[in-house]
């Protein structure tokens, strides 16, 4: 769209400045005078002719007036075109997203908003994560958009460098590739780790043989639908109300009950102390079902009021999304 306008304002430029140079070299007449009477001419107001013309001078003029009316009349028809197919909407949308897209951090990238992504983008949703979608199909962003109107999202292919840079991956807390094709996955994540060696990256892999090869890729986590698929399936069966459980907690949409994971910063105000001295459950109505040092690395799993929280521990913690927003804040 900026290009059309561009070539709608030089060809008006050209007009005005090639009426100007004409009246000039045919009429001898000052700059201002035939800059004046080119402009008097192309916008028809009617006002007498500045001085008189010769007969060339009015066979120009006869060009600049016809010339004038073919420019207005490709203008108004552009204008109208761009209306009525939604295409201005549309251009300052873009606008809108880049902004937003440039004062953004700390998010997730999704690549590739089919079946998976869509789902992705729902957890999203509920948990309240910032996020942006990349996905070249336009179909498949509609019927999100159905979903969820406010979705940030970059029309484009996910392994070009330069579309993961529009969706600021230098600044990217996580990327998930979750496009249909494995080669194009791997592609993403060899791309994604290069412009962010910080970046956890989660990808998936169709075919089982291809979760190796993401990972030599450089994704810090693989799933491999078929055998997320199996191991759920064999859990159903053998533990039905603990897999009801993890359901509740990873796609409830009433209860707003969630899993998370909260990194404790240094200068956090419950760095330092104790669970019993936090209190989660009290004060969050948090649960603490688990902890992992950054030193050794290891889970404590069910741990005991005296446990103390160091920096960098990751907590994993269970409740309500509200909850968890307050203690991420002073987790920070």
């Amino acid at each position: 769209m900026i290009r059309h306008v561009i070539r709608i304002g030089a060809l008006i430029l050209g007009l005005v400045l090639g009426g100007t140079f004409g009246y000039t070299l045919l009429e001898g007449w000052p700059f201002l005078d035939s800059l004046y009477m080119t402009v008097i001419t192309l916008t028809t107001v009617g006002f007498q002719e500045v001085r008189p013309l010769s007969v060339a001078g009015r066979v120009f003029t006869i060009g600049i007036v016809g010339s004038g009316v073919l420019l207005v009349t490709y203008g108004v028809t552009s204008l109208v075109s761009l209306l009525s197919e939604g295409k201005l909407g549309e251009y300052l949308k873009k606008r809108e997203v880049k902004q937003m897209l440039e004062t953004l951090k700390g998010h997730f990238i999704v690549c590739g908003c089919g079946v998976v992504g869509s789902e992705v983008v729902a957890y999203f949703e509920r948990a309240r994560a910032p996020y942006v979608v990349i996905e070249k199909d336009r179909e498949k962003i509609n019927r999100v958009l159905l979903i969820h109107p406010n979705l940030l999202f970059i029309e484009g292919d996910a392994t070009e460098e330069e579309i993961l840079k529009e969706a600021g991956v230098e600044r990217a807390k996580g990327l998930l590739a979750l496009v249909g094709s494995d080669p194009e996955n791997v592609y993403i994540t060899l791309t994604a780790r290069q412009l962010n060696p910080h970046l956890r990256i989660v990808a998936r892999a169709i075919a089982p043989e291809s979760v190796d090869i993401l990972r030599r890729a450089g994704a810090d986590y693989v799933i491999c639908p078929q055998k997320i698929g199996a191991l759920r399936l064999a859990s159903a069966a053998l533990r039905p109300q603990a897999s009801f459980f993890l359901d509740l907690l990873l796609r409830s949409e009433t209860l707003d009950l969630t899993i998370e994971e909260i990194e404790v910063q240094p200068n956090a105000s419950i760095c330092g102390k104790t669970l019993e001295e936090v209190d989660f459950p009290g004060k969050f109505g948090l649960l603490v079902v688990a902890i992992k040092g950054k030193e050794k690395g290891d889970f404590i799993f069910n741990p005991g009021r005296a446990t103390r929280l160091n920096p960098h521990d990751t907590l994993i913690v269970i409740g309500r999304v509200e909850e968890i927003l307050k203690l991420r804040k002073l987790a920070l």
